[in-house]
């Protein structure tokens, strides 16, 4: 794979590669550290076969220039990166397997399950309280970006249950997936007929999306939509990423909009739509992307992880 890169990373971006070096990445792709002449990249690989990250691929091109709009005209270019562009003015490239983006190397730190300071907590409510002041005002496109309450995973995922090998994985979750499903459905249906305002939103804010370098860096923008703001902001409540960090949050986001008030309907959606989208994508990845008994034993692992958290709900 190396030496096909090294031809590829060349012809595209004019990098001469020195060498290449995988690391730890989330679940949509795979990342690797580029060692050039000239600098360091950070290299992001969609494989096209994978069956549950087709979705993240399919999106890239109506998230993507909004990312490159807000990294070149808004405050957020300081807490924010956006992948570099080819020789021919594009910012991804790709062949029959793979897709490929190139960003600058974050020479800095994962948060990943580390507890935010004060400081940070505060960093990045500033950050996203910023990210919410645009909607679908912006000078670019913004067609297909915007929520619509899809849970049509729900369906999926309960007929996953009762007629594939997670019938006897997670039989003693079955009903608690179902009650639960049914429950988001409903308001999935109740949301699409309300009057909500929609704004910018990254929509996976968790620690392993975030990187601390002299700023607290938000990476990994492939969720990027217009949504209610709860769609950012469940990050911060209970039982999730940075639950602890509730009441400072939202008071550094009130110097940015001082009116705001959470609907709590709309963040009850949004906690209960992570639960159940993630116990899908584990599912999906399980019956589908021919994983190894390491790479799968890891996907069951997350799987009744979340299930568990579910059934705390």
């Amino acid at each position: 794979m190396s030496e096909s890169l090294k031809v590829k990373l060349d012809n595209e971006y004019g990098i001469k590669l020195i060498s290449l070096n995988a690391v730890p990445a989330g679940w949509s792709a795979e990342a690797w550290r580029v060692s050039a002449e000239d600098s360091e990249y950070f290299l992001k690989v969609y494989d096209k076969q994978k069956r549950s990250i087709k979705c993240w691929i399919e999106r890239i091109d109506k998230y993507m220039p909004v990312v490159l709009w807000l990294s070149q005209n808004t405050v957020l270019t300081k807490n924010m990166v956006a992948p570099l562009l080819t020789k021919n003015g594009t910012y991804k490239w790709e062949d029959d397997e793979f897709l490929y983006l190139v960003f600058p190397y974050i020479d800095g730190k994962t948060i990943e399950g580390e507890e935010l300071s004060s400081g940070q907590i505060r960093e990045l409510a500033k950050t996203i309280a910023h990210l919410h002041s645009y909607g679908a005002e912006i000078p670019v496109p913004t067609e297909g970006m915007k929520e619509t309450f899809d849970v049509s995973f729900c369906m999926e995922l309960t007929e996953w249950l009762v007629n594939s090998e997670l019938k006897e994985l997670l039989a003693q979750y079955t009903e608690t997936i179902s009650n639960f499903a049914g429950e988001l459905e409903k308001r999935a249906f109740q949301l699409r007929k309300a009057d909500l305002k929609f704004v910018l939103c990254h929509t996976d804010i968790h620690g392993w999306n975030l990187m601390q370098t002299d700023k607290l860096i938000l990476i990994d923008w492939e969720g990027l939509k217009l949504a209610p703001p709860e769609a950012d902001l469940f990050s911060f409540t209970e039982t999730f990423f940075f639950g602890y960090a509730w009441e400072e949050f939202l008071n550094e986001y009130r110097d940015v909009h001082p009116d705001f008030k959470f609907d709590p309907e709309v963040m009850r959606f949004y906690r209960l739509r992570r639960r159940i989208e993630d116990i899908h994508a584990f599912a999906k990845s399980v019956l589908f992307d021919g994983l190894t008994k390491e790479e799968k034993d890891r996907a069951m692992w997350y799987l009744n992880r979340e299930c568990g958290f579910l059934c705390d709900m």
